[in-house]
């Protein structure tokens, strides 16, 4: 367990480096990320959310859901790499628009699934915590976002040194020899564990 505080200290304080030196790189992920996500959930609502319940109206606007995300995911991954700087942003502002958009078509299914014995507990967290998303990616211009990601990994930068601090004040000071008789050869046997 020690040397995983070790380690994760180390990842959070490159991480937290990254997010300081290279906000603009973070952005950029975040939307590859955000693009993968939407790609994956869109094949996840057509393969099986789409067949929860049986109503027509439903199942079309979990289809139509599903090849949203899927269009938005494949554009999210693939148009800013192509193009140039300010396709990232409008890239932000269509997830944006994916993230709203398709909390509405959840928040109708949700609706649809009311008569039912789906549970919808899932449904409602993926409807609020899209909208939230969206009004955070539309309310915060760039130039903010990029001091937000600079300042959290100030934070991130601050927990990985943390646990670096806390790893090497808590490792043993002297590491002691441990004799062990083997029973059945009877050989004494040291070990600096």
């Amino acid at each position: 367990m020690k040397q995983n505080n070790l380690f994760l200290g180390l990842v959070l304080g490159f991480v937290g480096m990254i997010m300081i030196f290279l906000p603009s790189a973070c952005i950029k992920a975040v939307v590859i990320l955000l693009g993968i996500e939407a790609l994956a959930n869109g094949v996840y609502q057509l393969l099986y959310t789409r067949k929860l319940y049986s109503d027509v109206t439903f199942q079309y606007s979990v289809l139509i859901r599903g090849m949203f995300s899927i269009v938005v995911g494949l554009l999210a991954c693939f148009l800013p790499l192509r193009f140039a700087q300010i396709m990232w942003t409008v890239m932000l502002y269509v997830l944006a628009f994916y993230l709203l958009a398709g909390s509405a078509l959840l928040f109708f299914s949700i609706g649809k699934l009311r008569d039912s014995s789906v549970e919808r507990r899932q449904l409602v967290m993926e409807a609020v915590i899209s909208v939230l998303l969206a009004v955070i990616i539309i309310i915060i211009p760039i130039k903010i976002g990029t001091t937000l990601i600079r300042l959290g990994g100030i934070v991130i930068l601050g927990i990985g040194i943390a646990y670096v601090i806390y790893y090497m004040r808590n490792r043993p000071e002297v590491q002691e020899p441990i004799e062990v008789m083997d029973d059945i050869s009877g050989d004494l046997e040291k070990s600096n564990e």
